[in-house]
Order: C-alpha cells, then structure tokens, then sequence
C-alpha cells in the first residue's frame, strides 16, 4: 500500500511536469534560445559587446520565460479553441484548470520582471525598462484581444518574432555600439519576421473549422478560404523575393546554396496550401514552413 502511493505520488509530479513543459511549448523555447546563442557568437562581437556572456545568458533566460508567459496565457484564453483544433493536445481544462494556468502565467510574468531588472541595472539601462512590461502586455492583448483579428493579429505575432531576434542587439544598440552588429542580422530580422506571417495565415487555414465554431474571425473565417490561399501566395512570394535578395549579397556558395534550398521548400509549401484536398496538406505546409524556419537558422553556423 506504501509503495503504491509512493508511485502514485512520483507519477503524479511526473505530470504535472510533463503538462508543465507541453504548455510552454519546450522545443519552441530551446529553438528560440538556440537562435540567440547562435546571433550573439556569429552576428555579434562576444569580446567587444556591452553585453558579456553571463548576460547573455540572463537576456536569453528573460526572452524565453517571456515567450513561455505568452504561450501559457495564449493557451489560457484557446482553450475552447483548442478542444476543436487540438483535442489530443489539450492541457488547460483536461491536465490543468484555468485557475492554475493563470497562476502560472502570473510566476512567470514576475520572475522576467525581476531578471529584467537585475539585467538592466548591470548594462547601466534603467531608462529601457519599460521594454518588458510593454512585450509582456503586448503577448496578454493579444492572447485576449487580437488573436482573432484579421490580418492584425498575424502581424502582431510576427513583430514579436522578429524582436526576439534583435533582442540579443538591443544592448549594443542602446550602448551605441551598433558597429559591432554584423548586418546579416537585419537579414534574419527580416526572415523571422516573413515566415511567422506566412506560417501564422496557413495555421488560420489549418484551425478554420476549430475558429468558425468559437466565432473566431481570423482573415481566413471572415473572407474565406480562397482568401486565404491568395494571402499565403503572396507572403510566399515576399519570402522568396526577400530570400532572392539575401542570396545576390553573398558570395560563400554554402550559404548560396543554403538560401536556394529555403526558396525550393518555400514553393513547396505553397504548392501544398493551393492544391490542398484536405486539411493534412495544411498541416504538411505548416510543417515544411517549419524546416524553412530551422534552415534559416543552421544557416547561421555557415
């Protein structure tokens, strides 16, 4: 009997932990880290930046506990979404109650605020404060207010992204050390950017049953799919066009090659959502924009 609640016990904080990590969304937050480990030691100057390595490290800690706030409140507000779209992947509700999302999203918020005090004293930055109130209220309007905005809400995701990618600069920049910043950043910035917007359309195609049902009135609910399919054509032009453009500055025929790899995969992500038969082609397109994503950044190791 002592041994069976023993267990009982260590499975039950098993759990608890693995809802823990599911509703944070891990892999997504060890890739963003891994992004900004990879900007800070190629893109920046590690021996001159105003920002050392273990602050780094903090600024890092601070984006991601940022990131997974937003992803807990994000699920915190979907949850009746989310039972249509994502049964098998439903926490808030089924693992955890609302309450207790809540409370966690709440830790979450108050510890970032603190490292982001700790590290704005350390880099003399007092007057930038502001920066994490402001991102954090930024995710929570979102969650609970843009979310099924058309057009407007894919945006507001996509700036999100392509801040934290140049969070890792902002130090320099505020330090006005911007000399140190190789330029490729900008291109990356730009990339994050791009493949959010397009990636977050085709979601919306994706959960367009789950977002009808809740009366969610993405761009996709509100003109329709073929709508839809157009805008994710466009943006899948843009991303080319933008990749065309990053590749004519390079002259390493690795990185040329890795940048024309991206645009075949692009077009075939596309090709996926224009002649989709059923909903697996747009999770198959999500999923390609996904390794586009990925190749973007092992292109930062060339």
């Amino acid at each position: 009997m002592y041994l069976c609640t023993i267990k009982s016990k260590y499975l039950l904080i098993f759990l608890v932990i693995q809802n823990f990590f599911q509703i944070i969304r891990w892999p997504n937050l060890l890739m963003l880290g891994g992004i900004q480990a990879l900007i800070y030691f190629r893109l920046l100057d590690p021996e001159q930046s105003g920002l050392t390595l273990p602050l780094f490290f903090e600024l890092s800690l601070i984006t991601i506990i940022l990131a997974a706030g937003g992803y807990v409140i994000n699920d915190y507000y979907d949850w009746d979404i989310d039972r249509i779209n994502k049964p098998l992947k439903l926490v808030v509700g089924e693992h955890l109650s609302p309450g207790k999302v809540k409370k966690l999203y709440v830790i979450l918020v108050i510890l970032g605020q603190i490292l982001s005090i700790h590290l704005a004293g350390k880099l003399g930055l007092m007057r930038y404060l502001f920066i994490y109130p402001i991102a954090a209220g930024g995710l929570l309007y979102y969650s609970y207010a843009l979310k099924c905005t058309p057009v407007i809400g894919n945006l507001w995701v996509s700036f999100f992204c392509a801040g934290a990618v140049i969070a890792v600069a902002l130090p320099d920049i505020f330090l006005q050390r911007s000399q140190l910043i190789n330029h490729e950043l900008w291109y990356y910035v730009a990339f994050a950017f791009l493949t959010t917007w397009y990636r977050e359309v085709v979601k919306d195609i994706e959960d367009k049953e789950g977002d009808e049902k809740s009366h969610c009135m993405t761009a996709v609910v509100r003109f329709g799919l073929r709508a839809g399919k157009i805008m994710t054509s466009v943006l899948g032009l843009i991303l080319i066009a933008s990749l065309v453009l990053w590749d004519s500055t390079q002259t390493d025929k690795w990185m040329k090659l890795g940048l024309n790899v991206l645009q075949g995969f692009t077009v075939a992500s596309m090709a996926f959502v224009w002649w989709a038969k059923d909903n697996s082609y747009y999770h198959h397109a999500s999923n390609v924009i996904k390794l586009v994503m990925v190749g973007g950044t092992a292109l930062l190791l060339i």
